[in-house]
């Protein structure tokens, strides 16, 4: 009998854990690796989870601007925004709310605790080294907000060498985008700092003057909405011993985003997103490692409605971590805890505004010849509402060497947000501080093939949710069912490769039986890349079926699709040429009613990278 651990074909890397704040792209015989299916570096082909990953190589060859740019363009994923570049954007996994997304930078939770969204827009790619999508319920590894999925993001990180990078491009828009990176290590000490601006002077973000002055309150404002942020992240990592490791990240964001809410004053966000964080990771003995992680994180927004108002909410998230991953005769075992603090504030009156959760988590996974199996529980222990037990189990069977079945079960919740909780009453509703946690049970049963040409993947999935939170005063009123299939391919020929997949969600309220708003029952997407010499080019199409904009099914968005296409051209060894040309065919489509999307337009870049 063959017997290995999930983990150990990276053990002798460093640490399996997922809060280990460098991300191993590949095993020691070239397979690429993931962490956050499990929390433990795993092999992609091993994988018994949706995990859609995003390298630095994918991130600069497509050209795309944003990071809601790049989810956008992932199968099982939703994303709407109210406006153009830096507008609020939210991120639906197979159809879940926004807020049940939860996101992970090196480690550590960050986004709104009064809104319990992540504040994507103004996340800059010129940080992110890696990014892991895990598409389906994950809190029995992560807790609250993680019902819909976890989208992971590992900024970038120093290698052996001294290594120098300036981006500087101009497009449509005037849009102008800068960064400087200088990576590198000695010895055993590593270290990233990456610097930058992104600017643009934008688009009207509302169109439609008829459709907002039909809505009491609202009103269209025809301007330019543009948006400016500025970043700023650094690391530093040292090797103490053979596999002994300390380092500490940081990271900091701050933009401005223009918005309407009137015809006579601009209005605009300023919003602040921030982390920082320590970490040790020791091999305590042969086949064990410990990893310990301390951090914090930081979402900021100030709301300027009008010249003479301010709206100041801040959420702060203190989090500690300690995790142990053990190799054992059959399979690894995986055991941690972790504190989390999360505290509001602002010139917002909350009647509470804190709340703590202490979690303890277990985790089991193995290899047995052609069987894998992951269990996992996780006992959170919430100041406000008590104890939340979740769990998952994960059975995979592999055929031939090609391929492979795999099926899961796992239960999930989501605690209210504060604005749910404890937002006052201003006469048009308030909070209600009786809610309950949102739960959950999912099913998912995959299929996949790959022969080292061909690689083919087809999930089925049904998500039950009870309790779903909806209304204003918010009640838990509504079971939700999200149900659908995935289906992707990749295959490389000669100087080519495509990628493509469509994906099929039902996701309705069963109560009401309407569908959730802003959820295509349809999308597909495919891509073409080819490499010629000092070329490389490549053209996308990504569509959207139709869907409804509120919650009542009465506002109707019709479907869409767009063509991108982008091409790189080395000038030299280490100059670059990167182009971009978005919405080709100047398609005019709204993701949110009566918010303008961005008509055709290009974007021209220089990269200077010494090798």
């Amino acid at each position: 009998m063959k017997v290995c651990s999930i983990a150990a074909a990276v053990a002798a890397a460093s640490s399996c854990s997922v809060y280990a704040p460098w991300a191993l792209a590949q095993d020691s015989v070239g397979a690429p690796v993931v962490v956050t299916a499990t929390r433990q570096a795993q092999r992609a082909d091993e994988v018994m989870a949706s995990v859609e990953v995003i390298d630095r190589e994918m991130i600069e060859r497509s050209g795309q601007s944003t990071l809601v740019d790049v989810l956008q363009s992932l199968s099982g994923v939703r994303v709407s925004s109210n406006g153009g570049t830096g507008a609020n954007a939210s991120a639906f996994l197979r159809g879940a709310e926004s807020r049940h997304t939860l996101l992970l930078i090196d480690g550590l939770r960050v986004g709104s605790a009064t809104t319990g969204q992540p504040t994507l827009e103004a996340i800059p790619l010129a940080m992110i080294e890696r990014i892991e999508v895990l598409r389906g319920p994950a809190s029995a590894l992560y807790g609250s907000e993680a019902l819909g999925g976890v989208i992971q993001i590992f900024t970038r990180r120093g290698t052996a060498g001294f290594h120098p990078e300036v981006a500087v491009g101009y497009g449509t828009y005037d849009t102008l985008n800068a960064s400087v990176a200088l990576r590198g290590g000695a010895g055993r000490l590593s270290y990233s700092v990456t610097a930058g601006q992104d600017d643009t002077e934008g688009h009207n973000a509302k169109h439609d003057p008829a459709y907002w002055a039909s809505r009491w309150g609202s009103s269209y404002h025809p301007d330019k909405d543009g948006f400016r942020n500025r970043y700023f992240a650094a690391s530093a990592a040292l090797e103490m011993r053979e596999r002994d490791r300390v380092g500490v990240n940081v990271f900091a964001t701050d933009g401005r985003n223009d918005y309407d809410t009137n015809d006579y004053y601009e209005s605009y966000l300023d919003k602040r997103v921030s982390s920082a964080g320590a970490y040790m990771v020791n091999q305590l003995a042969e086949g064990w490692t410990s990893t310990l992680r301390v951090g914090e994180s930081r979402d900021k927004v100030r709301n300027h409605p009008s010249a003479t108002s301010e709206n100041r909410i801040d959420s702060t998230q203190q989090q500690f971590q300690w995790q142990h991953d053990v190799r054992l005769p059959l399979g690894s075992l995986m055991a941690a805890y972790e504190h989390t603090r999360a505290k509001v504030g602002g010139n917002t009156d909350y009647t509470v505004d804190s709340r703590r959760v202490n979690a303890l988590l277990l985790g089991w996974s193995a290899r047995i010849d052609a069987h894998s199996v992951q269990i996992n529980a996780r006992h959170d222990d919430n100041s406000q509402f008590g104890a939340k037990t979740t769990g998952m189990f994960a059975y995979g069977y592999r055929i031939n060497p090609a391929l492979s079945v795999h099926g899961s079960i796992a239960t999930a919740f989501n605690a209210p947000t504060f604005n749910q909780l404890y937002w006052p009453d201003t006469g048009f509703g308030g909070g209600n501080p009786e809610l309950k946690p949102e739960h959950a049970l999912s099913r998912e049963l995959g299929l996949r093939w790959d022969d080292g040409t061909h690689h083919v993947e087809l999930t089925y999935y049904n998500n039950r949710v009870r309790d779903l939170i909806a209304g204003w005063p918010p009640q838990n009123l509504n079971h939700a069912r999200l149900e659908g299939l995935e289906l992707a391919y990749e295959v490389g020929f000669g100087s080519y490769s495509l990628r493509a997949g469509a994906d099929f969600l039902n996701a309705k309220d069963e109560e009401t039986r309407n569908e959730l708003p802003r959820r295509a029952r349809t999308a597909a997407f495919a891509r073409l890349d080819k490499s010629a010499g000092a070329w490389n080019w490549g053209v996308e199409w990504n569509g959207f079926g139709r869907r409804y904009d509120d919650p009542a099914n009465q506002v109707r968005l019709a479907g869409y699709g767009v063509v991108n296409a982008y091409a790189h051209y080395a000038l030299a060894r280490d100059w670059r040429l990167e182009m971009r040309a978005n919405n080709i065919l100047d398609k005019d489509y709204e993701v949110s009613r009566g918010y303008a999307t961005a008509g055709a337009n290009v974007f021209v870049g220089v990269r200077y990278a010494p090798r």
